[in-house]
């Protein structure tokens, strides 16, 4: 493997990670920005599998602020064990007015901030690295 493959991978996976993290963490701040916050119940867990895994997503039951009733899947991913627990509680809703179908459950995974924090964090971490080998490289 060339030398300076050490140093380009980085460079490009970096600053990508970064600004996919500040992608997020802005879309996150936007969708609670005209969120709505509900009481929902967890009616149960849909799957998806994901290449060699599954991820979980709740299914959430909920009522507008407009007496809707709703069923919807929640967009955030959970751990299948933390879902089947939660299954049959109430928990906080978040939803969007302008499309109620797209909603989560108000956690910190569900508000989308922490996990856009940590992908920028990460990034910023590898364009670190990849700068500190370019210059051992360079000098």
């Amino acid at each position: 493997m060339s030398s300076w493959l050490l140093v380009v991978v980085p460079l490009l996976l970096g600053p990508a990670a970064a600004v996919g993290g500040v992608h997020r963490f802005r879309a996150g701040r936007r969708f609670l920005a005209s969120a709505h916050r509900v009481p929902g119940i967890v009616v149960g867990s849909h799957r998806v599998r994901s290449l060699d895994t599954y991820e979980y997503f709740p299914v959430l039951r909920y009522r507008t602020l407009d007496g809707v009733d709703i069923e919807t899947v929640g967009k955030t991913a959970s751990g299948s064990y933390e879902l089947f627990r939660l299954k049959g509680h109430l928990v906080d809703v978040l939803y969007d007015p302008r499309e109620p179908r797209e909603a989560r459950m108000d956690t910190s995974s569900g508000r989308g901030l922490a996990g856009s924090i940590g992908l920028a964090a990460l990034g910023c971490v590898f364009t670190a690295i990849g700068l500190v080998l370019l210059y051992t490289r360079v000098t």
